[in-house]
């Protein structure tokens, strides 16, 4: 079982974990009180949110999580600062209304959401997830985030679930 670390607030952690089916995928929330306690754990994936303040040895203890995952997804909608390189090379994928994103927005409707993978992305077992505009059904009267769908459309794809 995939263990995934979440950068988030609480009640799109919760979503994003009601959204998927149970014993799929295990999801640790990552604030800056647990990453000192955490830095020994190797996450599968680290996904970003949410901006966070950390002092400079919160940043150290983060980028060493980060740099043994094998996927950094980002919400390329926020502006997150990286105060070092990471140290191994690892996959990026970002998401949101930004252009450049490795998965964009396309359009938003009462009941679905149109996105765009713009790039290839390698999964883990080597398979690829092609380049392609894929529709999403949403509930119209939920407050479902957008943002709390893709996370939850990225691990689908990732995870064959």
């Amino acid at each position: 079982m995939p263990l995934i670390g979440i950068i988030a607030n609480k009640k799109d952690i919760k979503a994003i974990k009601n959204s998927i089916p149970k014993n799929n995928i295990e999801i640790v929330e990552i604030t800056t009180e647990s990453i000192e306690n955490i830095k020994n754990i190797k996450f599968d994936e680290i996904i970003v949110m949410k901006k966070i303040h950390l002092t400079e040895d919160q940043h150290k203890n983060l980028n060493t999580i980060v740099s043994k995952v094998e996927y950094l997804i980002i919400n390329a909608d926020i502006n997150i600062e990286a105060k070092e390189p990471i140290k191994n090379p690892i996959k990026v994928i970002t998401f949101g209304f930004n252009s450049k994103s490795t998965i964009t927005i396309s359009s938003v409707k009462e009941n679905k959401i149109i996105i765009y993978i713009q790039r290839k992305i390698e999964k883990n077992n080597k398979e690829i997830i092609e380049a392609e505009e894929k529709e999403m059904k949403v509930h119209a009267k939920s407050n479902e985030k957008i943002y709390n769908n893709l996370v939850v459309f990225i691990l689908k794809e990732l995870h064959n679930f």
